[in-house]
């Protein structure tokens, strides 16, 4: 992914940026919870880094075949929706750093819970995902 302007870290985006939508690594982090949404895997795994990991509160899912595999085949409950509600971007010398808070809704409506995703980016993808989950 390419650099970031240090002057923009913390800025918090709403999808809409000058061409009429997000880009770059928002693009890349909205993308990720629009392909689990609509159980598109092949767009999921495109967006991540083969070295790819998730560190969830109940588990951690070490690489990018198992972490799409479990999105397919185990997780609880597939018919949900991410409610995003804010995307913050952030720079690290290492990789680009994106912050994703939102809600996970069931198809009841009901929201499951809240989250806060911190997402690493580098040129081949999502290398690392971290989530802080609480119950809505």
């Amino acid at each position: 992914m390419d650099g970031q302007n240090p002057a923009d870290a913390g800025r918090e985006t709403d999808g809409d940026e000058t061409d009429g939508g997000p880009s770059g690594g928002e693009a890349v982090v909205r993308g990720y919870y629009e392909a689990i949404d609509a159980g598109d895997y092949d767009r999921l795994a495109s967006l991540l880094a083969p070295e790819f990991v998730h560190d969830r509160p109940d588990r951690t899912l070490s690489d990018r075949e198992a972490f799409v595999s479990f999105m397919r085949e185990d997780r609880p409950e597939k018919d949900t929706t991410h409610d995003v509600t804010a995307v913050y971007r952030g720079v690290d010398a290492d990789a680009e750093e994106w912050v994703a808070r939102g809600r996970l809704v069931g198809a009841d409506g009901r929201v499951r819970f809240e989250f806060v995703d911190a997402f690493s980016l580098v040129d081949d993808g999502v290398t690392r995902i971290e989530t802080f989950a609480r119950e809505g």
